[in-house]
């Protein structure tokens, strides 16, 4: 993991959000002439007038951007007790670290045979996780993903480009703008792969790491982008390590996506932008209606619905056997983003209707989804061939 660099050594390459550290700089004049030799050498930006009359190592930051700055030996230390293990192979992740996975990846099985996992940061050991529980919800029938990275402010550069490695057709990771040149990187081969067109979630604090997979995905439309536009935090840092044992973080890249997006300053704009607060329920919605139509299931026209929610009906257009096995086996009320079914009473109200109402009150503004599989006989004992479903928008 350690890399010699002149003197020191360069830890690793990390894009961060909005992490910082703030101290005072009473240093040894050795280690200020080594922060200015790695602010000429490699620093990417405008680099101070005056750099080498300068005295303090406050003075030098104060002319950097706002992501370069230096690092006690107990803030540099801090720093490092936060990547768990230097240096493992992605490969090679022990029984220990597995345990450490569910603090910063999340999963559920939704309705619809829908995986979703969420990416609260980007770390060492975070592929391993994120496949560890995509192959769990694979076993357990699920075709379609939404991954979420709201909320995730970055992380490890490495960790980043093998994610992107197990979308389908992201064959690229980013492009890297550095002071000598610029180089395309690729996304890191995985043998375990998600299934077509995933969801992102991303959001206004979505930063760095986050921005870096949400631009590959969107550049060689491996997915769907959906929620807001993210922070726009496209440099890479880079940390120095000094003779007092602290560190320098010097911001020495840009990076932008493999088809040219532009992050830094500007954010990853969304193929779908959404209200705060609805992105997985509008990619959950879009994933449910073409897994329920990619098994033939009817649409019915949408129902807008005032909360508390009166029972409604189904009305048939035959005549219908309405007996065991019970009807409420074969009519399920799910809400989009979620995978608990909800509670509902479903009765014969006529030789063609059924009577549906609600147990348990529903969300306002919230999309549910009513699907009725294809378990009814008509009055002549024939099994209805396809399903059907209606989506049910809720208000006040």
């Amino acid at each position: 993991m350690l890399k010699r660099l002149a003197s020191v050594f360069m830890i690793m390459m990390v894009l961060f959000g909005a992490q910082s550290f703030h101290t005072g700089h009473s240093v040894q004049a050795s280690v200020l002439s080594e922060v200015k030799y790695f602010v000429k050498n490699y620093y990417y930006g405008d680099i101070p007038l005056y750099l080498d009359s300068m005295k303090t190592i406050s003075e030098i930051e104060s002319k950097l951007d706002a992501y370069s700055e230096y690092l006690t030996k107990e803030e540099y230390q801090a720093y490092l007790n936060t990547l768990h293990i230097q240096g493992i192979s992605l490969h090679e992740v022990p029984v220990d670290i597995a345990s450490l996975s569910s603090k910063h990846v999340t999963s559920q099985f939704l309705f619809g045979n829908t995986a979703y996992i969420g990416v609260e940061r980007f770390q060492v050991e975070t592929p391993q996780a994120v496949i560890r529980e995509w192959e769990t919800l694979r076993k357990m029938g699920a075709r379609n993903l939404i991954i979420d990275f709201r909320f995730n402010g970055g992380g490890s550069v490495e960790s980043a480009q093998a994610i992107i490695g197990m979308f389908r057709g992201a064959t690229d990771a980013y492009v890297r703008h550095n002071r000598e040149e610029s180089l395309k990187l690729k996304a890191k081969p995985s043998a375990i792969m998600f299934p077509d067109k995933p969801y992102v979630l991303v959001n206004k604090y979505s930063a760095s790491a986050s921005e870096l997979v949400a631009a590959a995905v969107k550049d060689q439309q491996a997915g769907v982008i959906v929620g807001q536009k993210t922070y726009g935090k496209g440099s890479i840092q880079s940390f120095f390590e000094l003779s007092n044992e602290g560190a320098m973080k010097l911001t020495t890249a840009h990076f932008t996506g493999p088809g040219g997006t532009k992050i830094q300053d500007f954010g990853i704009m969304p193929d779908q932008v959404t209200p705060v607060g609805k992105e997985l329920q509008y990619a959950h919605k879009a994933l449910v209606r073409k897994e329920l139509l990619d098994r033939g299931y009817h649409e019915f026209p949408s129902l807008e619905m005032q909360v508390p929610a009166k029972p409604f009906t189904i009305t048939f257009t035959q005549d219908m056997n309405f007996s065991a096995p019970a009807t409420s086996n074969r009519v399920e009320m799910i809400k989009m983003g979620n995978a608990v079914p909800v509670k509902i009473d479903v009765k014969q109200a006529g030789a063609r209707t059924l009577r549906v109402e609600p147990l348990q009150a529903l969300e306002p503004g919230a999309v549910y989804v009513l699907a009725i599989h294809p378990k009814f006989a008509d009055s002549e004992g024939i099994y209805m061939r396809k399903g059907a479903y209606l989506l049910l928008e809720t208000t006040r």
